[in-house]
């Protein structure tokens, strides 16, 4: 079920690691995190950067990315931009089973160390 702002309004992903302002009944973009509402729209970027200093010391907001997502067609484009930016998967190595021996015992396999 896509969310949509429920008013013009900066939102924090600090997964994504962005600062966003999403306009009203703007979808919310998908993806890793979660967008929460930190600051009303009467506020400048700058002004919202410095309120995050203050209230998510883990988060380095001078250097936050900013967005603004006014249209479902800004968030299209940015999830875009974001899917083509995103490293490919890793590809998974699949162990086999270690085998056992004819009379049914198990192999041990010395581990190695470097």
């Amino acid at each position: 079920m896509e969310k949509r702002a429920s008013k013009t309004a900066y939102f924090l992903n600090r997964a994504l690691g962005y600062l966003a302002l999403i306009g009203r009944n703007v979808r919310l973009p998908d993806g890793a995190g979660v967008w929460v509402l930190v600051a009303d729209a009467e506020r400048a970027p700058w002004e919202v950067a410095e309120l995050l200093i203050a209230t998510y010391p883990g988060v380095d907001s001078n250097r936050l990315p900013f967005i603004a997502l006014l249209t479902d067609f800004d968030v299209e484009e940015f999830e875009n931009e974001l899917r083509t930016r995103a490293p490919p998967p890793e590809e998974v190595a699949v162990a086999a089973a270690e085998e056992e021996e004819a009379d049914g015992e198990p192999v041990i396999v010395p581990e190695t160390t470097r």
